[in-house]
């Protein structure tokens, strides 16, 4: 038992005195008076108070998780960057595409597709216009391109033609293959299918201008007396079936020449209708393959006809059969080949008269003589 300094007091039953602070002294030792003066508050409670320190919060985040969730937060950051990239990205392609879907007139249909072939691909430009181009809506548009590949590979590849038209060079091929056919009018020709023909065999616009003033044109201006002559060399054609045949028939330009040449032989047949003779489709194909033209046959049946008419009468009175006597002259008149037929008869004829003036003059000096 601990005995305190109080111990009797407590078992007395006296109350344990107060205790009180000690009293303050003046400055003389006198207690000191309660000044009257207000405490002034210092602005800087640190300098009058303690400083509390509160201890940091407990979260329970190892620093693992920190460093894990760190890393997620940048991981997600990088990933919205990287969507905002492909998003602009997946933009331009889609305008290109658009772009380019109008400029080649295939319809803005396709974009979506091409964007969706393209998405794995980066959606460059180079991209785009390589998935374009293989699309059965590219290939359908610009088919005058394959057809050319088909045409000329070997001369592509050899370097003997040029590599097909771009999309830009093959819409102004077309422009000016629509101009030519309208101004000639023939505007029911000016189709995709035409041009595509035409690019595919590699006719540029000014051989389109020469097939249809060199043969198209001449057949359309044809008098009355050539174009019954055509009627025999082209007896299912029309004036349109000769224009179609002519730019866009199998092989165009052996077509032409093919055309070119019926078209000189009918002229030539036309002239030796004027001069009043006959001439089958062989043998008018074959005057034209030796180079007759329309003005030589024109001066060659003009003087045929008079020949044979001549010729006929002198075998009727010489009787010689003068069967065929045209192609003799033709030849004579064409391919420099002299006509025995006609030399025979008219030494016939030359005899004849000298027969008859010889006659003549001795008989005349019988009666003379007689007289005198």
């Amino acid at each position: 038992m601990t005995v305190g300094p109080n111990f009797l007091n407590d078992l007395r039953g006296i109350p344990s005195p107060v205790s009180r602070p000690p009293v303050s002294t003046g400055y003389l030792g006198g207690p000191s008076k309660p000044s009257t003066k207000k405490r002034k508050k210092s602005k800087d409670k640190d300098s009058t108070t303690t400083p509390t320190t509160t201890p940091p919060t407990t979260t329970g985040e190892s620093e693992a998780d920190r460093l894990a969730r760190l890393l997620e937060e940048q991981r997600r950051l990088a990933q919205m960057q990287r969507d905002a990239q492909i998003a602009a990205q997946r933009q331009s392609a889609y305008d290109i595409a658009r772009e380019l879907a109008n400029a080649y007139d295939i319809g803005e249909g396709i974009v979506d597709r091409i964007i969706n072939l393209v998405k794995d691909k980066g959606y460059t430009a180079t991209a785009v216009r390589l998935a374009i181009q293989d699309t059965p809506e590219y290939k359908e548009r610009f088919k005058g391109i394959q057809l050319y590949n088909q045409n000329f590979a070997s001369d592509i590849a050899a370097g003997k033609k040029a590599a097909a038209l771009t999309p830009a060079d093959y819409i102004k091929a077309e422009k000016d293959y629509q101009e030519i056919l309208t101004r000639y009018g023939l505007g029911n020709l000016a189709t995709r299918n035409t041009y595509a023909t035409l690019i595919g065999g590699d006719v540029s616009a000014a051989e389109v201008t020469d097939r249809i003033t060199n043969v198209y044109d001449k057949i359309r201006n044809a008098d009355e007396v050539l174009k019954s002559q055509l009627a025999d060399y082209f007896p299912d054609y029309n004036e349109s079936d000769f224009a179609e045949v002519l730019l866009t028939g199998t092989s165009p330009e052996d077509m032409a020449n093919r055309l070119k040449n019926k078209l000189s032989a009918a002229e030539i047949s036309s002239e030796a209708t004027r001069a009043g003779l006959g001439l089958d489709v062989r043998r008018a194909m074959e005057l034209q393959s030796m180079g007759v033209s329309r003005t030589l046959a024109r001066a060659g049946y003009s003087k045929i006809a008079e020949q044979q008419a001549r010729l006929g009468t002198l075998g009727a009175i010489y009787q010689t059969d003068v069967t065929d006597l045209q192609t003799e002259l033709e030849a004579e008149q064409f391919q420099g080949l002299a006509s025995e037929r006609r030399k025979r008869l008219t030494e016939q004829e030359k005899a004849s008269f000298a027969g008859s003036a010889g006659v003549t003059q001795v008989s005349l000096q019988q009666r003379t003589a007689g007289q005198f």
